[in-house]
């Protein structure tokens, strides 16, 4: 199989973000690094950067299965395959080396073998406090804490460079730490899912706040770290739009409830996201020119039923088939339909990364 990689072998790398939880990260993320590939016939790593290891567990459904089989007629606990995140960047952390050896980082092919994920690890969170404190010294003369700070972006880019990935998707948990901080800022392209609800559209007001102060104190050190030969990440990922998802329908349309806040959310997005972000930065490129006008990048309605086959097979929505689900008939028809609109979605959603 030959794939195609970014003309200069240039990397995208794509954070989905929303400290609002229950918004969907992680299966937006899995499907949409799963469309990419296929769209474009290329090379796409899926990298969980939460500590909940939802996107792992996802991914790595079938895998988990049976290991937890053979765990049960065994006795012994059976561990996952790969390199976790907390083990590439370890060795970094502690200072044992001056950056992590992405030669040695063991990824997992997924079914869909043009799909690899760095997976994640339940003791991530430790990263936290090593990631805050370099955070909180990035202006210091100390090179160990300067390397910290950088070591998440410059892991991510030569990585994905080193293998020959063309776009890297990130999943990060619904907080506003360090780890959160240190991939958004990692990060070239930011979408921002949301569901339609009072809550997401109150948390745009904080989520304007966290990002715009992020992306404030990154740019302050960029020249100074850039003098001292470290891969910097520029801080300033292009907003490219909203993902408004996890909506009910009625006669195929959203329920009355749903457009209220489908109308909202966008028009305070406009207001003080976008605003927020260029004030930060300085510069109108990191909002897409299209946001100002059309903020939404793509609608996707709830799963429904498709959920849990996704969560158990481990595969995109679409690409579950007729014996893996256990419909037939008409059901089945019904669902291949939905399927296929799913599928449109995603596909529209490359076009939008790729813009």
């Amino acid at each position: 199989m030959i794939y195609l990689t970014k003309e200069g072998g240039v990397t995208k790398i794509v954070v989905l973000y929303n400290h609002k939880g229950g918004v969907s990260k992680t299966t937006t993320s899995f499907n949409l690094a799963h469309s990419i590939a296929e769209r474009l016939n290329t090379k796409v790593l899926l990298v969980d950067g939460d500590p909940q290891c939802n996107l792992t567990e996802l991914s790595l459904a079938k895998t988990i299965e049976h290991l937890d089989q053979a765990a049960a007629e065994t006795g012994e606990l059976q561990q996952l395959p790969g390199t976790t995140i907390l083990d590439a960047l370890g060795p970094r952390f502690r200072g044992e080396r001056p950056d992590v050896d992405v030669d040695s980082i063991d990824l997992i092919e997924l079914l869909d073998t043009r799909v690899s994920l760095l997976r994640g690890d339940i003791g991530l969170s430790e990263a936290e406090d090593v990631l805050s404190q370099a955070h909180n010294l990035r202006t210091g003369t100390d090179v160990h804490q300067k390397r910290n700070y950088v070591a998440l972006h410059d892991m991510l880019k030569r990585l994905a460079e080193a293998r020959g990935f063309s776009h890297v998707i990130v999943d990060v948990g619904p907080s506003a730490g360090a780890l959160t901080r240190a991939f958004f800022l990692a990060a070239d392209i930011f979408l921002a899912p949301v569901v339609p609800d009072r809550f997401n559209y109150q948390a745009i007001t904080s989520l304007s706040a966290i990002i715009s102060k992020w992306i404030r104190e990154n740019s302050a050190i960029v020249s100074d770290f850039q003098k001292l030969g470290l891969n910097v990440p520029l801080g300033s990922p292009q907003f490219r739009g909203l993902i408004m998802q996890r909506y009910q329908r009625y006669a195929g349309e959203a329920k009355p409830a749903f457009k209220h806040w489908m109308q909202l959310i966008p028009k305070r997005v406009v207001e003080r996201l976008l605003p927020s972000m260029i004030d930060a930065s300085g510069s109108k490129d990191v909002v897409l020119e299209s946001c100002w006008t059309a903020p939404v990048a793509v609608e996707i309605p709830d799963f429904a039923s498709l959920a849990p086959m996704m969560l158990t097979h481990g595969k995109p929505v679409w690409n579950l088939t007729e014996k893996e689900t256990g419909w037939g008939g008409v059901v089945w028809v019904g669902r291949q339909e939905e399927m296929s609109n799913f599928k449109a979605k995603f596909y529209h959603l490359v076009d939008v990364v790729e813009a």
